[in-house]
């Protein structure tokens, strides 16, 4: 799905744009992922498990656009991307078809201007306007921040999955899962 183009004010005061992907997204998109997976041991993957070519991003980014019940939201500010959050329908079945599930990251450099919390009041706002009930996503137990704005907006911890994460060096991270009623 789409969403409409959406302008919010941070809190430096500039103008951030928040918008559907494009195909031509895909190139900054990936090199996105590479970049944010290598500032944060927050999100699931290493840089070097960044591995689809712009062909396979693109199609990606289409399969967003036309989905019912998917979409994905950028958020630029002065023409960069600055981050993206993206929601998934939990299921098709009619048990399941309430539920969604959520997930965001930022550029580090855009971290505390508010670009987050404009881009999860908006997702949230479209999920429900979609017929969502309930939107889930699971946190790093130790990311402080995060947890913060999830809970500033609603979200109630509602578990803890243990070892969730293994790194590198072998240390491990929990998960907290998050859910908030819409």
């Amino acid at each position: 799905m789409n969403v409409a183009m959406k302008k919010v004010l941070l809190k430096n005061g500039k103008e951030c744009i928040l918008r559907s992907p494009k195909a031509m997204d895909a190139q900054n998109l990936i090199e996105y992922m590479k970049k944010t997976a290598e500032e944060s041991t927050f999100l699931l993957r290493y840089p070097e498990e960044v591995d689809m070519t712009v062909e396979d991003e693109a199609y990606f980014i289409h399969g967003m656009n036309e989905s019912p019940d998917s979409f994905m939201i950028l958020a630029e500010v002065d023409g960069r991307l600055a981050g993206n959050c993206s929601l998934s329908a939990l299921g098709s079945r009619i048990r399941m078809k309430h539920r969604c599930n959520i997930a965001i990251a930022l550029y580090e450099e855009f971290c505390s201007q508010g670009i987050g919390k404009a881009m999860m009041e908006y997702l949230l706002e479209e999920a429900k306007n979609m017929g969502f009930e309930q939107a889930e996503l699971e946190v790093v137990a130790r990311n402080e921040r995060a947890i913060a704005l999830y809970q500033k907006l609603g979200f109630k911890t509602v578990g803890i999955i243990p070892n969730a994460m293994k790194h590198k060096d072998g240390s491990y991270e929990s998960l907290l899962m998050m859910v908030k009623a819409l």
